[in-house]
């Protein structure tokens, strides 16, 4: 897939908010360090009302505010404001074309996965990486984030363990349990020949026990597996178990600082990626 999405400065990057709300304050924060490195926030006002449920205000105000930014001829990237819940939702009412039209970079985790995965599947590729609202939760990531969006950084290498055998191909992934929740949908498929990334939070060993046997009657069948962070989730090593014993003829890797820590790396999907002796190598 072409990745041709890098910013210059003074570029316009749109920022929504396609599932919860967020910290008013971090996100402020957030907007003021994309101005310092150069670049013009454009998001909508509203955004920073307070919203009174779990979802960022209603189904058709995410939906529009997104189709905004992706019509914007101006833009190339746009951020999410947080995950949470609700990106699903914001999909599915939104016109799915447009996001073939109009070819952006989004960007964010978590919740956000959604849009990883519908893009990926339809050859755009799409950046895993810190959300406006978390700038400030570690300097480095958003560092690192920025240095691959303005192209300072475009060979990336990730330290990771597993077997030593060469492997290749697109990566996609991201959060276990919204990879999951999409089986039975227009946007879940069987990743073959993927390399799938994967992390996850708060979620006991038992659930994500369920989630990978669901993975598995699914008919999910990747050419790799790649576990990342997965805070909160019991002993990373019961977790990887699980893994291995359920896909005996995949390769599971793990152990990329990838995921819901505070200190985590941004990740290009939809790309070109390989894997080779202890490391995963991406070229943009």
């Amino acid at each position: 897939m072409n990745y041709n999405f890098f910013l210059k400065k003074g570029d316009h990057i749109g920022i929504t908010a396609p599932a919860s709300d967020f910290n008013k304050e971090e996100f402020l924060k957030g907007i003021k360090l994309i101005k310092d490195k150069g670049y013009f926030p454009v998001y909508n006002g509203e955004l920073l009302e307070e919203s009174n449920n779990y979802l960022m205000k209603d189904d058709e105000f995410r939906k529009s505010d997104f189709e905004s930014l992706l019509t914007n001829k101006s833009i190339k990237v746009i951020i999410a404001a947080r995950g949470g819940y609700g990106s699903i939702r914001t999909l599915v009412n939104s016109d799915n074309k447009l996001f073939l039209k109009n070819r952006k970079l989004i960007v964010g985790f978590s919740d956000i996965t959604t849009f990883h995965i519908f893009l990926n599947k339809n050859k755009i590729p799409s950046l895993h990486g810190p959300m406006v609202a978390a700038f400030l939760r570690d300097k480095d990531s958003t560092d690192f984030l920025f240095d691959i969006l303005s192209g300072k950084t475009r060979q990336l290498k990730y330290q990771l363990s597993g077997s030593s055998d060469k492997i290749t191909g697109s990566i996609t992934g991201g959060n276990l349990a919204v990879i999951t929740s999409l089986i039975g949908s227009e946007y879940f498929y069987n990743f073959k020949n993927k390399i799938v990334l994967l992390e996850d939070l708060n979620e006991p060993l038992y659930k994500i026990d369920r989630m990978v046997m669901q993975l598995k009657l699914a008919g999910f069948s990747p050419k790799a597996i790649v576990l990342g962070q997965f805070l909160d989730c019991g002993d990373y090593n019961k977790i990887e178990a699980i893994f291995k014993d359920n896909f005996k003829n995949i390769p599971v890797y793990s152990q990329i600082e990838i995921g819901h820590f505070k200190s985590t790396l941004s990740i290009p999907f939809g790309v070109k990626a390989i894997i080779d002796n202890g490391h995963l190598y991406i070229g943009l």
